[in-house]
C-alpha cells in the first residue's frame, strides 16, 4: 500500500516527516493531560507488542502519534499496519470528538 492509498482510507491520518523521512501522523484530543498520557501508554504497549516504536507527543489534552521506519528511511507496510492497530485502541472515556474527523 502506498501513502495516498492509506490516507484515502484512514480518517485523521496525515502525511508527515520525521527529519528527512516520510511518516504518518494522527492526533487525539482529550479533556486533560492524564487522559492523553493514558492513551500514550496504550500506544506504548502496542508498540512494544509489535516491536515497532512511534514518536509520541503528549501535552495537555493531546496525544499525537507519528509512525515511520527509521531503518528504511521512511514508510513501510509496518507503519501502515501500526497505524491501523493504533486506530483500534480505546482512547478512553475522556477522548474528545474532533470536528475535522481526526482522532477520537
Amino acid at each position: 500500500m502506498d501513502l495516498q492509498a492509506f490516507l484515502a482510507h484512514a480518517p485523521g491520518w496525515q502525511a508527515a516527516a520525521e527529519g528527512s523521512a516520510a511518516a504518518i501522523e494522527k492526533a487525539w484530543r482529550f479533556t486533560d493531560f492524564a487522559a492523553a498520557m493514558a492513551f500514550a501508554q496504550r500506544v506504548a504497549a502496542l508498540a512494544e507488542s509489535i516491536n515497532h516504536h512511534p514518536t509520541l507527543t503528549v501535552g495537555w489534552g493531546l496525544c499525537a502519534v507519528r509512525w515511520t521506519t527509521h531503518d528504511a528511511g521512511g514508510l513501510t507496510p509496518r507503519d501502515f499496519d501500526a497505524a491501523r492497530q493504533t486506530d483500534l485502541l480505546d482512547p478512553g472515556p475522556n477522548a474528545l470528538p474532533d470536528p475535522a474527523g481526526a482522532g477520537a
